[in-house]
């Protein structure tokens, strides 16, 4: 049984290996793309063969945070490819950064504002109708940094101008939400309030980390969470209470992430919904036909207190990487006023679907960990 158990840890760790080594090599073919940032594309979801390379900071900020939250129980020749993954990969964030020095980030580069990238005549707009730094990219970069709490806080104040009522109402969200002063997607002050369910379980997972001290807006967007998780709309209006995510499986994920991250202070509310949420995922497991779905519900269901499946065997890895399964969607009708967003939030046209195979690497990595420990 000893000699058994030391050829199944030398096996898991070949694997981890190897699929480090792949991350990296996705890392380091980048033509096109800046120094470490991780190739991804956006796909017209109306016309899936309109593929286009997207060069955003958002995946790489995942990867690295990802890559960084099981290192350092990783073997030290593990522990060396993740630093220089995550070296390179943070080298050009300042492309993305705020061009007048605030600790917010783009989607996309600031130095060279565009629209969707590679987009053709769109791009005659790039100046004038940039999109502006959103919370999303900001905590998932600054968190990837591992900034100090002393920048972390002072992020944290600036989110509370952006929040709902604070001088703009939503206007695109449902009926329960309008008056609710949980925080909008975006920094912009020309931008309409726009309420994501996934984007604020990262927001609420970067103050938890950093330990901040929590705000009427961080109480506020957590009853936005737990209220759509009561009402089951995560799962029957996912593209309308996360229209950045917009698929159950993906604000599962985000779900389990918040329940992970710090010491979960401030979130008993969720906590206590934990069996509930398990069973959902059970039920999506079910009916999946996605191995990258999968591997978002097997991780998620961990979290929520579910006995972990080592589903690898059953699993194609060339399948996950290269599954069409979106983890982001852009959705252009996501902040139009209500009446006309509900219909037109499910509509291909308004869509572009937005795909990483090394991030889909990390996914898997990151679920083969919390199954099966890589360590030494």
């Amino acid at each position: 049984m000893v000699v058994r158990g030391n050829t199944q840890s030398s096996t898991d760790t070949i694997w981890s290996y190897q699929i480090l080594t792949k991350i990296q090599a996705l890392q380091q073919t980048n033509t096109g793309f800046p120094t470490g940032i991780f190739p991804s594309t956006r796909v017209y979801a109306y016309n899936k063969n309109n593929s286009k390379n997207d060069p955003n900071v958002f995946f790489t900020g995942l990867i690295v945070h990802t890559l960084k939250k099981y290192q350092k129980q990783c073997t030290p020749y593990q522990q060396g490819l993740i630093q220089q993954i995550v070296k390179d990969g943070l080298s050009s964030v300042g492309l993305f950064k705020n061009k007048s020095g605030r600790d917010t980030y783009n989607f996309w580069r600031t130095d060279t504002p565009q629209i969707f990238p590679n987009a053709g005549w769109l791009n005659k707009f790039d100046k004038s109708q940039s999109l502006p730094d959103d919370f999303d990219d900001s905590v998932i970069l600054l968190w990837a940094q591992e900034v100090t709490k002393e920048r972390a806080a002072v992020i944290h104040h600036t989110m509370q101008l952006y929040a709902n009522t604070k001088v703009k109402t939503v206007k695109n969200s449902l009926p329960t939400f309008k008056n609710l002063p949980a925080y909008s997607t975006w920094f912009g002050k020309k931008m309409p309030i726009d309420f994501d369910m996934a984007v604020l379980c990262n927001v609420l997972s970067f103050v938890n980390a950093y330990d901040l001290q929590w705000t009427a807006s961080d109480s506020a967007s957590l009853q936005l969470i737990t209220t759509a998780i009561d009402n089951k709309w995560h799962l029957n209006k996912a593209d309308f209470i996360a229209p950045h995510y917009a698929k159950p499986a993906v604000i599962m994920y985000h779900i389990a992430r918040l329940l992970t991250a710090g010491n979960q202070q401030n979130i008993q509310t969720l906590i206590a919904l934990k069996p509930t949420l398990l069973k959902q995922t059970d039920s999506l497991l079910a009916i999946s036909k996605d191995s990258l779905e999968a591997i978002l519900l097997n991780t998620a269901r961990v979290h929520f207190g579910g006995i972990p499946n080592d589903v690898f065997q059953t699993l194609d890895q060339a399948a996950i990487e290269q599954s069409k399964y979106p983890f982001f969607i852009a959705n252009m009708a996501s902040m139009l006023p209500s009446p006309i967003k509900r219909p037109l939030s499910k509509l291909s046209f308004a869509k572009f679907e937005y795909r990483c195979p090394a991030y889909n690497l990390a996914l898997l990595w990151e679920n083969r960990y919390l199954c099966v420990p890589l360590h030494k």
